[in-house]
Order: C-alpha cells, then sequence, then structure tokens
C-alpha cells in the first residue's frame, strides 16, 4: 500500500495574527484595560474600569487615524485653567497596577497648545501619574524650548528626545515604567529614555492630557485620541514593536483563542481523514 501526502491549504487571518502576537507580549505583561472610544469611554475588558472624563469632550469621526477611518475622542477646552482642560483620568485601584512596573499604550494627536509661552517654550502633558492637586511636575510631555516638539520625560528635571510630533498627526506612543526608569517609544521606536526612580502611580490615578495646579498649570493642549491601553508590567523594545503592528496598533477583532483554533484544526483534519476512510469502505 502507498500513501500520498494530501496538501490542504491553511490561511490564517490577520487577526488570528495578531492574537498570536499579542499572546506572545503578553507572555511577560498582560493587558488589563482597553479604551478605543467607539462612542464609550468604557474599557473592552469586562470588569475594568471605565475612564472619567474631565469637562468638555466628544466622539467624533476622523478620516486618518494612522490610514484608518475611525471614532475618535476629541478633547475640547477654551482654557489652560486646570479646572477647565479636557481631559481624562483612570482609576487604577481594580487593577491590580504595581505602582512603579507598568506600561501605557496611547494613540493620539495634538491640535493645538494653549500654553501662552508659545511659540517660543511650550509643554503639553501627555500621561502622569500624580493627582492633579499636586504641585508634582513629573510626567511625559510634549515639549518644545524654541525648537522641535520632542517628547520630554519629566523626572527630576527634563530627559527630551526622538522625532518631531507635530499637531494634527497621530501617533503611537508608548510609555513603559520599570523600577529602574522609563522609555517612551514612537509608532513602534524608542525615542527617549531615563534611567532613575520612576513616576510611579500614586493615589491609583493616571491622568491624560491633564496639567496639575501648580505654577505651570498652562502646559495643556487640546487633541483627539484614538486608543488607550494599560499593561501590568513594563514591555520590552520587542513587545512594543509588535503592538505597533507596522502602524496597526488597534486590537483586532475577536477571533478564537489559540488553542481553540489548534483543536478546531485537529477536528476539522479528523474530520476530513474519516470522511475519506469511509468513502474507501464504500
Amino acid at each position: 500500500m502507498s500513501l500520498t501526502r494530501s496538501r490542504v491549504p491553511i490561511r490564517i487571518s490577520m487577526g488570528l495574527i495578531a492574537l498570536l502576537l499579542s499572546a506572545h507580549i503578553h507572555a511577560g505583561a498582560g493587558v488589563v484595560a482597553t479604551y478605543q472610544f467607539q462612542g464609550t469611554l468604557a474599557a473592552d475588558e469586562a470588569g475594568a474600569p471605565a475612564l472619567t472624563a474631565l469637562n468638555s469632550g466628544s466622539f467624533v469621526t476622523d478620516t486618518n487615524v494612522l490610514g484608518q477611518t475611525r471614532t475618535v475622542y476629541e478633547r475640547m477646552s477654551a482654557s489652560s485653567d486646570p479646572t477647565l482642560q479636557s481631559a481624562l483620568r483612570l482609576d487604577t485601584s481594580s487593577l491590580s497596577l504595581t505602582s512603579n512596573n507598568y506600561a501605557v499604550e496611547v494613540v493620539f494627536t495634538f491640535t493645538d497648545t494653549l500654553d501662552p509661552r508659545a511659540p517660543g517654550t511650550n509643554f503639553r502633558r501627555i500621561i502622569n501619574s500624580h493627582d492633579s492637586s499636586s504641585a508634582e511636575d513629573s510626567g511625559l510631555y510634549l515639549g518644545s524650548r524654541g525648537g522641535p516638539s520632542l517628547l520630554d520625560i519629566y523626572q527630576g528635571g527634563s530627559h527630551a528626545g526622538g522625532p518631531d510630533l507635530v499637531n494634527n498627526t497621530y501617533y503611537d506612543l508608548v510609555l513603559s515604567v520599570s523600577p529602574t526608569g522609563e522609555q517612551a517609544y514612537v509608532n513602534g521606536v524608542l525615542a527617549v529614555g531615563y534611567s532613575g526612580l520612576p513616576d510611579a502611580i500614586a493615589s491609583n490615578f493616571l491622568n491624560f492630557f491633564l496639567d496639575n495646579e501648580g505654577s505651570s498649570a498652562y502646559e495643556y493642549g487640546n487633541g483627539k485620541v484614538a486608543l488607550i491601553r494599560v499593561f501590568n508590567s513594563a514591555l520590552t523594545a520587542e513587545d512594543v514593536r509588535l503592538l505597533n503592528n507596522d502602524g496597526d496598533p488597534f486590537p483586532a477583532a475577536s477571533v478564537p483563542e489559540p488553542s481553540s483554533v489548534v483543536l478546531l484544526g485537529l477536528g476539522a483534519f479528523g474530520l476530513a481523514g474519516m470522511m475519506r476512510h469511509r468513502r474507501r469502505a464504500s
């Protein structure tokens, strides 16, 4: 009896590829909350808290979000007064985050700056982990000192670097925080790093686009946000590269888990084999 090997075409969807990449990333760091702003501030994950909107904001459709048309959350304020800034806040108390070991991904754009020092020197805060009532200036900013607008990790001083980030262009930003420092990535590539004590989460809050109530309260800009994703530990450079997914960081549509796909595949092959056996027997 001679045996022949049949050639069975195997098609893997982009969603499955994204899921497999995600599984690789999550082996070291897990996503605990995802916000895609599809008409809601709720998280994709059951049990994860919703974002809190601070002051005015609305859901709008943008036609060029990293090359896609998507619903985004637009922040609009007429003043840099911290009590009027259009921002977002996340209460992380139910997410079991380690205060000095986490990561955040944000797909965003600024549309203006309300810093009255512009265009000479202006800063716009993106992420910080302190309560806005604190005069603490730590956080991740987009800053300009009379030149390009660079990412700036302000922690005991200014640590700036990376490409010039311009208004009305979306960027995939990742801030990775570990006990030994912080790294900020743009579109999957390291932009700037800092070694030392990080901006540890205080009072369980992560703030997005909110300046503090200290002497530099005008470090604010309006803009739009298309994605926020929170991880329960720092990310590696390879993790960040995979998350960026060649410029398409948005989570894929729900597909079966890898183990389910394997079982379905094995079942399909088994069923096909059984049907061939029955045809031969008949």
